[in-house]
């Protein structure tokens, strides 16, 4: 028997076709899509190519320039008012205590609800929180007290913001660009940490601190403008339905708890926010001791994100290999308490911020990679929590904040920093001696 092909009319006798069919199924697959360690196509930008992720990407620029210039102004606030170490951190202790008790329930509103429009409610709420923030100091009827309940406020957004929003950012950019996209996201991440600390100190220099609150009411408010006209991108997985929430954050702390490469990544996130970044509300009395304005302040407070920012965008431009994400991302944690150590024995301000510079720099192989890691080594249907149980390992950093707090009123704040820092970088050293699997995550 002969088949007829279906161009110019060539005939091919069976067993032609049998030998043919033979030979295809056992030549591996090609596929249009490129792999997922293969640099992705458009270079350092890659992710803004890929529509409405520029609104996302411009909506995280303004939540977390609204984040830290929160932190830098209310911390700020408190040391003018009380001049205490331990109150100047619970300040940041208010803001990430959510991450530790709400971050895998954030998890389960991002795995069950339309990730869009969670972050919208959120920054929906924040606006009118932050305007009435404005009000209060405008009017003089400020009080030591309030500022904590907003930067709970704040905090719960926070939760929800970043369960949510990587992982609608894995939706739109898809396997291939997710670690160039979460590059750029760390970029907006540090970039809005670096604005925010130095757009907070030269308002509150130059033109008032209620209108710097005001500020962050109107960034709020452009946020969600940003992505009031993105529609929703499909999933890998459908939306959690018919299940009971005690059941899917048990099945989220389980499935982590069975994924060696997610415990191993847990365990640095734990190690830089208890022992890193729980000195950053402290910056104001740093600036004192240094001697410098409030404008100084905010310049010293934008250093790691100026470090971490240019980090980022080398990590952008030349993504690592798969292999060598985790090598990046550890090394980069200890680079960043090396740094800081430096930072504490500083006393002449120039060194202390080229310091701060240098360790955030050393910071963006931690922050530009952890989310990525995270998601790749997550199944579709259980990224929304295992970014939760991410936001939860964050949220140590509370609990780091005010036992700084308290070393801080006995030691000094630069004692209590090193003594803090030097901790945390013997026990990471040790974790990843433990973890041999961290040097190779993918």
């Amino acid at each position: 028997m002969q088949y007829r092909g279906l161009a110019g009319g060539i005939t091919l006798p069976r067993c032609a076709v049998r030998r043919y069919t033979a030979r295809v199924a056992s030549t591996p697959a090609r596929t249009t899509s490129a792999p997922a360690d293969a640099p992705p196509p458009g270079g350092t930008f890659a992710a803004l190519r890929v529509p409405y992720y520029p609104r996302l990407w411009l909506s995280g620029w303004l939540w977390n320039m609204t984040r830290w210039m929160s932190v830098f102004l209310c911390s700020y606030l408190i040391n003018a008012f009380t001049g205490s170490p331990l109150l100047v951190q619970l300040a940041g202790t208010a803001f990430f205590a959510p991450m530790f008790f709400g971050g895998v329930l954030g998890g389960v509103i991002s795995d069950r609800f339309d990730r869009r429009r969670t972050i919208m409610h959120q920054l929906a709420v924040l606006t009118p929180v932050a305007a009435l923030m404005g009000w209060l100091v405008l009017s003089g009827a400020v009080r030591v007290w309030m500022i904590y309940p907003f930067m709970l406020a704040i905090g719960m957004g926070g939760v929800l913001d970043m369960t949510s929003r990587r992982a609608l950012l894995y939706d739109l950019v898809g396997p291939v660009r997710i670690t160039n996209a979460m590059a750029l996201e760390s970029m907006a991440q540090t970039g809005g940490t670096m604005l925010g600390t130095l757009i907070g100190g030269t308002m509150i220099n130059f033109i008032g601190l209620g209108q710097a609150f005001m500020l962050i009411a109107i960034a709020y408010a452009a946020a969600w403008l940003a992505m009031a006209g993105m529609p929703s991108p499909a999933r890998e997985s459908a939306p959690l339905r018919g299940t009971s929430l005690r059941r899917d954050v048990a099945e989220g702390l389980a499935y982590v708890r069975r994924t060696p490469a997610i415990v191993s990544i847990l365990g640095v996130t734990m190690l830089m926010n208890f022992f890193f970044f729980s000195y950053m509300p402290m910056v104001p009395v740093f600036a004192e001791r240094l001697g410098v304005n409030a404008f100084w302040a905010g310049v010293l407070g934008s250093a790691t994100g100026a470090g971490s920012i240019c980090g980022a965008f080398v990590i952008a431009a030349h993504v690592p290999h798969r292999a060598a994400r985790g090598l990046v991302y550890t090394a980069g944690s200890a680079v960043a308490m090396v740094c800081l150590l430096l930072f504490t024995a500083a006393s002449w301000y120039p060194l202390a911020l080229l310091a701060l510079i240098a360790a955030g720099f050393g910071q963006s192989g931690f922050g530009a990679l952890q989310g990525a890691l995270i998601l790749t080594a997550s199944s579709p249907e259980m990224r929304g929590r295992a970014m939760g149980i991410l936001s939860m390992a964050i949220g140590v950093l509370p609990f780091g904040m005010f036992l700084l707090g308290l070393a801080a009123q006995r030691a000094g704040p630069a004692v209590a920093v090193a003594a803090s820092t030097t901790l945390g970088l013997a026990l990471l050293l040790l974790w990843w001696r433990r973890h041999p699997l961290l040097s190779s995550l993918r």
